[in-house]
């Protein structure tokens, strides 16, 4: 009997990853990746025209593009043939905005729009909508709104109203063309199907949508801008829940992807919330960290309170049957990389070429040895704002005990500790709210690159962390709900479960906390603690300067 396995698409920030999981073994028998040729827009479009710094946008032809060209690879390259995939699952990062058409085509795709910045994909990083999401956190306070707990008690620009609403007001010439705003993930949904669908998990991730009752009331947009229409009338689809099928590939998506028609399609989950699933972490009280060029802590639970600081609890956010909570810091591997890029003088670059290592390994031995006493320095880790617990965008990082002494990789260590020292910060709101964290998985590119970053982190949080062998945990995730769509098994929340618990990634190493350690941590941490009370409350009165 021939091989069957299940696609899983992985579209990230600069590019799109697929895998084929061997549905019956759970290896990951082939996989491929394509990067976006314009990646980022964060200064033009493509055809010249400038946008503001705070923008990060995306274009929609590279991700269709993507689409084809990976699973064609994948099954050219290891010769597999199109009957053998049995399902198709997708994961797309987080908030990934695109208006569309009557006919589900791109805004941007649309003749006469290409100039207009609003017709592309907003990414999660775009920070054009901050005061967009100000507006519908005083209007949310002002009314008593009691979604607004469930997402943490503030209002993030990176979240999909915001950006929607900047639309409305920015580009209007958009807003009115345009047919519905949707998830990337459920525009391509749409592509591959043929059908308008919302994923239910994403909707209530990022547009605070709660399943039997809605997004936010019409009253609620009618009291933050009465001459506006509510946005969420632009906001179309069937919901479909997790794990479910959104439909079937149709003929004209098969032939671009080299694939049959009619291999089902699951409802595609937020990028970060499909490691959750690859990384088998099915239990109450398991936390996943997925570690990259930012970080999401996700935690599973009985319960679905809200939790200050932390912006997202939703029922089968990432798990059946379980509500998922979302914390996260906005800049991790980026951090490290801007300081590399920018920091680091040419004689560590030698060195490192010299011993065939990278900047990011040379400096990492310089440090592995390195004395308590020698740790001077203290940072912050708001190089791109701050998600959890503050909820601060405007927030810039900072450092503090530089001389004319201090050597590059005395900063490169105090930004690593400064990125646990956020992440213990997320782990604390939890345990303070009465979700303790009984296991720690670690999926994304850093835990498997960085064993130094992995033991800082598990000295500093207290607790064990476990690291996943497969270095595709979405991708991997998103396989799995291929398999779990496929014509052989059950739509039902134990059979999701079933296959979770088996085609869930092994793991290939654990980190136990240092506790010889803990005491010179513990006083750091204090430390770290009392310098973000000192400059978040610098940066609130700034932004309370900006709105007045």
């Amino acid at each position: 009997m021939e091989k069957q396995y299940a696609l899983g698409l992985d579209y990230g920030t600069l590019s799109v990853r697929g895998i084929l999981l061997d549905m019956d073994t759970g290896e990951e028998a082939a996989v491929e990746s394509f990067e976006y040729p314009h990646k980022v827009l964060s200064k033009r479009l493509p055809d010249g025209t400038s946008i503001p710094h705070e923008y990060a946008l995306a274009v929609p032809q590279d991700y269709l593009e993507g689409l084809g060209k990976v699973v064609r690879s994948l099954l050219k390259n290891h010769e597999v043939k199109p009957e053998q995939i049995r399902g198709i699952g997708m994961d797309v990062t987080s908030a990934s905005v695109i208006p569309v058409n009557e006919e589900g085509i791109a805004m941007s795709m649309v003749p006469g729009f290409e100039s207009h910045p609003h017709s592309y994909i907003k990414l999660w990083k775009h920070h054009g909508a901050k005061e967009y999401a100000l507006r519908m956190e005083r209007t949310a306070r002002a009314r008593g709104e009691e979604w607004l707990s469930l997402v943490g008690g503030n209002i993030s620009c990176e979240m999909f109203i915001p950006k929607t609403l900047e639309t409305q007001e920015e580009d209007p010439e958009v807003y009115e063309r345009c047919s519905t705003f949707l998830e990337v993930g459920d525009w391509l949904t749409w592509y591959m199907t043929g059908t308008c669908t919302r994923s239910a998990s994403m909707a209530g991730c990022n547009s605070y949508y709660r399943r039997g009752i809605g997004y936010p009331s019409e009253d609620f947009f009618q009291a933050m801008n009465p001459e506006a229409e509510p946005v969420t009338k632009k906001y179309k689809g069937t919901f479909i829940a997790l794990g479910k099928r959104a439909g079937y590939l149709t003929e004209k998506a098969a032939e671009v992807m080299g694939l049959i028609p009619g291999i089902p399609v699951a409802s595609p989950m937020v990028d970060s919330h499909a490691s959750v699933v690859g990384a088998g972490a099915d239990r109450v009280g398991d936390m996943t960290a997925v570690i990259g060029t930012s970080a999401c802590y996700l935690m599973n639970s009985h319960t679905g309170e809200g939790i200050p600081g932390i912006y997202s609890s939703v029922y089968e956010a990432h798990i059946p049957d379980l509500f998922g909570y979302e914390g996260g810091q906005s800049c991790v591997g980026e951090c490290l990389d801007w300081f590399v890029k920018n920091c680091v003088p040419a004689s560590y670059e030698k060195e490192a070429k010299e011993q065939g290592i990278s900047i990011h390994g040379l400096l990492q031995d310089k440090i592995k040895d390195m004395k308590p006493e020698d740790w001077k320095i203290m940072a912050l880790d708001w190089w791109n704002g701050v998600r959890s617990p503050l909820m601060r965008p405007e927030l810039t990082g900072v450092m503090v005990g530089l001389t004319i002494h201090t050597k590059p990789e005395e900063i490169y260590r105090a930004l690593l500790e400064s990125l646990c020292f956020g992440a213990r910060i997320i782990i604390d709101t939890f345990y303070e709210a009465g979700h303790p964290v009984e296991r720690l998985f670690a999926t994304g590119g850093i835990p498997g690159k960085s064993p130094l970053m992995m033991q800082m982190l598990a000295d500093i949080c207290g607790i064990e962390i476990q690291v996943c062998e497969s270095r595709l945990a979405s991708a991997r995730g998103s396989a799995i709900m291929g398999a779990a769509v496929s014509d052989v098994t059950e739509q039902t929340a134990r059979a999701l479960k079933d296959w979770i618990h088996k085609l869930g990634s092994p793991m290939e190493a654990a980190y136990y906390p240092n506790y010889q350690r803990r005491d010179i941590y513990e006083e750091r941490y204090r430390q770290y603690r009392r310098l973000a009370d000192i400059f978040s409350q610098q940066g609130l009165v700034r932004q309370e300067d900006e709105i007045r």
